[in-house]
């Protein structure tokens, strides 16, 4: 397939804030930490936030350890969102939606509210900077409480018009099932906030079906859905699209060796509507270039195919009609000119 991946016409939805930060900018807000809560001299925050090539989720998530204790400030907020929408547009990303758990952003003094609006106006500025459409996913934590759930819900309630598009379940699965969680949950549904909610990543194929029952409309990662039939031919039913990062997902998931054993295929042709996605680009060194790549060369996608994944990031994405329309018509430039 020749087609330069770089100038294709992106949608990323699932990328995690804090697993997206540039390691330069990791050190320099580092350096300006208080004596109290300062790194060691020496410490190697390169290898400190490269998880394992081969590792659990929990394993995984010790490297954001660090980047959230980077972030506790409003101005490292507003520039990591600002800086993350500047390396999006380079490789051509013209519609992103951001997820992060803002309660884990407290540490300075911050309200839950300022954290918030530290982010979305570095998404403004890089909107306005980059001429791209932004969306801000606020995650609760799995493994915290039902009280902790409850407050992120409201947050998405409060700045449900003003930048926030979605709320999520994020963490470790074993042991922390979302159902924890449902009231939370009910509570975004009723105040009109959308779901795209994590399940299935490194283990528990049962969650998924828990999270269609409580009402997400995307599910994060979903690898484990094949194990699970039944669920899988409702995803399939529902048309209810997958999150899928392929370097995170191989990474993290202890079922596959190379690209070419993730399940994406099977399910790009059951009809599940697939999109491509980086996760976190810090911890898997990775940009959505790269993931799409892996995919044509694990699978041999080609170009009507890598078209439909685009479409179905565009259909997917949390996005007014008007914006959906812009970002189908780019895309279907780019695939005329290819001819």
């Amino acid at each position: 397939m020749h087609m330069d991946l770089r100038k294709l016409p992106k949608v990323e939805l699932h990328v995690h804030l804090d697993g997206s930060m540039r390691l330069k900018t990791i050190k320099e807000l580092a350096a300006a930490l208080p004596q109290e809560t300062a790194f060691p001299k020496r410490f190697n925050f390169k290898k400190a936030v490269t998880p394992p090539q081969r590792c659990t989720l929990p394993e995984y998530l010790k490297a954001f350890d660090v980047t959230i204790a980077v972030l506790q400030t409003a101005a490292a907020l507003e520039r990591a969102a600002y800086e993350l929408c500047q390396d999006v547009a380079k490789e051509n990303v013209l519609y992103l939606e951001v997820r992060f758990a803002p309660l884990l952003h407290l540490e300075a003094d911050l309200s839950p509210r300022e954290v918030v609006q530290a982010v979305l106006r570095g998404l403004k500025r890089g909107r306005e900077a980059f001429d791209l459409h932004t969306g801000l996913i606020l995650s609760a934590m799995r493994d915290r409480s039902l009280e902790h759930s409850m407050e992120v819900a409201q947050l998405a309630a409060q700045f449900s018009t003003k930048g926030v598009v979605a709320f999520d379940l994020a963490g470790p699965e074993r042991q922390h099932p979302p159902q924890i969680h449902r009231e939370a949950v009910s509570m975004a549904q009723e105040s009109g906030v959308r779901l795209a909610i994590h399940a299935g990543e490194g283990c528990c194929p049962e969650q998924i079906r828990a999270v269609i029952e409580m009402g997400a409309e995307r599910i994060g990662h979903g690898v484990y859905l094949h194990k699970d039939p039944a669920t899988e031919e409702l995803v399939a039913e529902k048309g209810i699209p997958l999150e899928v990062c392929p370097t995170s997902n191989l990474q993290i998931s202890g079922i596959m060796e190379t690209y070419a054993d993730h399940p994406l295929k099977r399910y790009f042709d059951l009809g599940i509507p697939i999109t491509i996605n980086t996760d976190n680009r810090l911890m898997s060194n990775i940009d959505l270039t790269h993931e799409y790549q892996v995919v044509v060369d694990a699978f041999g996608f080609d170009a009507q195919q890598i078209r439909q994944i685009s479409l179905n990031g565009i259909e997917a994405a949390f996005a007014p009609e008007s914006v959906k329309v812009e970002l189908r018509a780019k895309l279907d430039a780019f695939f005329a000119q290819l001819g």
